[in-house]
């Protein structure tokens, strides 16, 4: 059975996780001769460049609330591609609060929380938004998830796991130099992914950190980093990870942890909170995954760590070895295999009426 997928992702703030996953997704699809197309919405702010990959529509839609969602139903019963999709998938929760007062037939595909954790915003704002996404979501045909970590965040709303995968990003040689010395945190400078932890932890250690990524935390942290640690902005990702010793994610939320994933890819060893997604698929040996995956809390054994993989060579070979075994499973061919699955199901479900 062949499925014609259209993915919304709109409106989206910066070209990092969603918009690589939906672009690169729908790439290896139209690759191996699947009919996926996409619809992105990107805020002007954000760095990079609009793509121009085959079936991919890329637009500037700015994230404006609950106003917003009528503007964006509108902008994408223009599109062609929506209209003639026999399944769509949302990826963000603005766009699942626009299809759930569409007719079309559509699955939300949840690759973050998707309303406000507790402190990230007001709580006026934040039960609005919880209650209109969880409306939307009821009106979805399922509810998909990327990792068991999201489902529990979620709650009973996830209908089937539908694991992601991605690229790898291309390096020259395919692989970080030999002399690479970078303790590397790539991410968007927000609460979320506490960039003040990794300050923390590698202030006053013998290693060099630099940190990638944009966010309104930028600047705080450009203004406390220790001298050991380089804030260098937004790169393009083939920049990120020439030089890293290791990567080192702070996310106190993170459902899958795409920046990880890559680094695992190219055998660079990661450490990572006790938040990430993809944590329990990146370190399926009990002692390893006891000493690389840490609790926030605890800044002395984040600085312990980060100095070991910095300096003993042996550890640094284990846990490259084991991540990088691990995250070979995790390709954007087997999510496109994933996703197909799902969608085929879903429509089958839907024709027996299995689904309301």
């Amino acid at each position: 059975m062949t499925v014609r997928l259209c993915f919304v992702a709109a409106p989206l703030i910066a070209r990092s996780g969603v918009y690589n996953s939906t672009i690169e997704l729908v790439t290896a699809a139209r690759a191996a001769g699947l009919d996926w197309t996409a619809i992105i919405g990107v805020s002007r702010k954000a760095s990079g460049s609009a793509t121009t990959a085959d079936g991919i529509r890329e637009f500037e839609m700015e994230p404006s609330g609950v106003a917003g969602v009528t503007r964006l139903l509108r902008r994408l019963q223009e599109c062609a591609e929506f209209r003639d999709a026999d399944l769509v998938v949302s990826m963000v929760p603005q766009s699942d609060m626009a299809l759930s007062l569409s007719r079309r037939t559509w699955v939300a595909y949840l690759r973050g929380l998707p309303w406000p954790a507790p402190g990230e915003s007001s709580r006026a704002k934040s039960v609005l938004w919880r209650t209109l996404e969880k409306l939307a979501l009821s009106r979805a045909l399922e509810v998909w998830s990327t990792t068991r970590v999201l489902a529990a965040e979620v709650g009973g709303k996830v209908d089937r796991l539908v694991p992601p995968g991605l690229v790898p990003p291309a390096l020259s040689d395919g692989a970080p130099r030999a002399d690479a010395d970078e303790i590397v945190w790539a991410a968007r400078f927000s609460a979320d992914k506490d960039p003040g932890l990794f300050l923390d932890a590698l202030s006053g250690i013998d290693a060099a950190g630099v940190m990638y990524g944009t966010g309104p935390l930028e600047e705080h942290t450009h203004s406390r980093a220790p001298q050991n640690v380089d804030v260098r902005g937004w790169r393009a990702r083939g920049e990120i990870w020439d030089r890293a010793r290791a990567y080192v994610g702070t996310s106190r939320r993170e459902a899958f942890g795409r920046s990880a994933v890559e680094a695992a890819m190219l055998g660079i060893p990661v450490v990572l909170s006790d938040a990430f997604g993809c944590a329990d698929m990146l370190f399926t040996d009990e002692t390893l995954r006891a000493e690389m995956v840490l609790d926030p809390a605890d800044v002395d054994r984040w600085r312990s760590v980060i100095s070991q993989l910095a300096h003993d060579d042996e550890l640094h070979a284990r846990v490259s070895t084991h991540v990088k075994a691990n995250a070979e499973s995790l390709t954007i061919t087997s999510a496109v295999e994933s996703v197909t699955a799902a969608s085929v199901a879903v429509l089958e479900e839907t024709r027996r009426g299995r689904h309301h």
